[in-house]
């Protein structure tokens, strides 16, 4: 993309509140021009740091495009730019960020999941807090995967909002709308129907009850 027309293109998607039109054709503008450099570029750092995760693959594009959209001026072409390489550059540390903020609240439980679920079964009543509360982590993982592609994306991300008492932020909603081609309601639907699968799931696989943030 040319300089001026990314520069014009960013400029209007700051518009939203103006122009709610506009600023969703300015941003489908950039997700089809980046998308793709994108999704290479968040598969190249998961490769390096020899993860393969389909589900923190989608959260961290999810993330990069929300972000963008909320504040696409958080972005400023350097004086001396010739090209959108620039532009690209910052998408690359951005999604590198993304990637080290999602690996920090998942990946890395996970990891010390595998190693608990070596040990021998015991009994649920002599499961202490910190325990439960890691096997628990290890079950929602697996019970997000469990689901679709698009419901994992939507579910990962309502998550990594979560906040005990406290509703998914409006702009974070109307984000994930955007991007998934849908509506409020249906995020709803999408949400109630997966924590019900999510419930079902732990049902099968264990005594406990799934983490806070699943009804």
């Amino acid at each position: 993309m040319q300089l001026d027309e990314l520069e014009e293109v960013l400029l209007t998607i700051s518009y939203k509140e103006d122009d709610e039109k506009s600023s969703l054709d300015a941003f489908n503008t950039i997700y089809r021009a980046y998308s793709k450099l994108l999704s290479a570029i968040v598969k190249s750092n998961l490769k390096k740091m020899g993860i393969y995760n389909q589900q923190l693959y989608e959260a961290t594009i999810n993330n990069v495009f929300i972000k963008l959209y909320e504040n696409p001026l958080s972005f400023e072409i350097p004086k001396n730019a010739k090209n959108d390489n620039c532009f690209k550059a910052w998408l690359s540390v951005v999604a590198s960020n993304e990637i080290k903020k999602l690996i920090k609240e998942y990946y890395n439980k996970e990891k010390l999941l595998e190693v608990i679920s070596d040990e021998p079964v015991i009994e649920s009543e002599d499961i202490n807090e910190e325990l439960a509360d890691s096997v628990n982590k290890k079950l929602m993982i697996d019970a997000l995967n469990s689901l679709s592609e698009r419901d994992k994306a939507i579910m990962f991300t309502l998550y990594n909002y979560y906040e005990e008492g406290r509703k998914t932020p409006t702009n974070v909603l109307n984000d994930l709308c955007k991007l998934h081609n849908t509506t409020k309601l249906n995020i709803r639907k999408i949400k109630e129907r997966s924590e019900k699968k999510i419930i079902e799931f732990f049902a099968q696989h264990s005594q406990l009850k799934p983490l806070k943030n699943v009804k």
